[in-house]
């Protein structure tokens, strides 16, 4: 199984999809646990995403300690290891706020106002459930909602323009397939095949 940047930073962002829709829609229970996941999820999505594009200009600028990087990739090399993280135990990659510093300032990718905003309140609301609390009049859950879901589109928006086929990856990400159906599925692959192979067999006799 390999879990790159770009598989968790889509499913993150398929998961905060499907709690908005179903938020977007009206729950009469189940607000409160998909309004958390749908922030949580769609700030991480976001964060690893963004840690994705400066990777693809130059992998150093995802971590927070250029020194410690650079001193983690000299071990990585010297004794034949496939990533940093092998031999960097205390490597720190950026926060979701200092990601956007560097796209912008050491990669000259402009990320729209009205983004930067979303990010900035959304981040705040993430670190109080994260590291607190958070408290919301029905109001204000109406209110976030509608956030969350502004806030969404402007992200896919912006990240259509950074990554090949957003919207297919979307569409198959969290895809979900059980042994249980694969083998009823197989078993009824092999008696079409059993059949198609008795029906010709058949034919051949005439």
């Amino acid at each position: 199984m390999k879990y790159g940047l770009l598989e968790n930073g889509i499913d993150s962002l398929k998961q905060a999809y499907t709690c908005i829709e179903k938020l977007d829609v009206g729950l009469h229970e189940g607000t409160e646990h998909n309004l958390k996941d749908a922030i949580l999820s769609l700030n991480h999505a976001i964060e690893i995403l963004f840690k994705m594009i400066l990777k693809n200009e130059k992998e150093y600028l995802i971590f927070s300690d250029i020194g410690k990087y650079m001193a983690a990739k000299s071990q990585m090399i010297k004794q034949g290891k496939q990533n940093v993280f092998e031999v960097g135990h205390d490597l720190k990659t950026l926060s979701l706020v200092d990601s956007v510093k560097r796209l912008e300032l050491l990669c000259d990718i402009a990320i729209p106002d009205v983004l930067k905003g979303a990010i900035d309140d959304f981040n705040k609301t993430r670190n109080k459930l994260m590291h607190y609390e958070l408290e919301l009049s029905e109001e204000e859950v109406n209110t976030t909602t509608r956030n969350l879901k502004g806030f969404y589109e402007e992200a896919v928006t912006f990240l259509e323009h950074h990554i090949d086929n957003i919207e297919e990856l979307l569409d198959k990400a969290r895809f979900e397939y059980s042994n249980d159906e694969y083998l009823s599925d197989m078993a009824e692959h092999y008696e079409d095949m059993m059949y198609d192979e008795y029906r010709e067999m058949m034919l051949e006799r005439e």
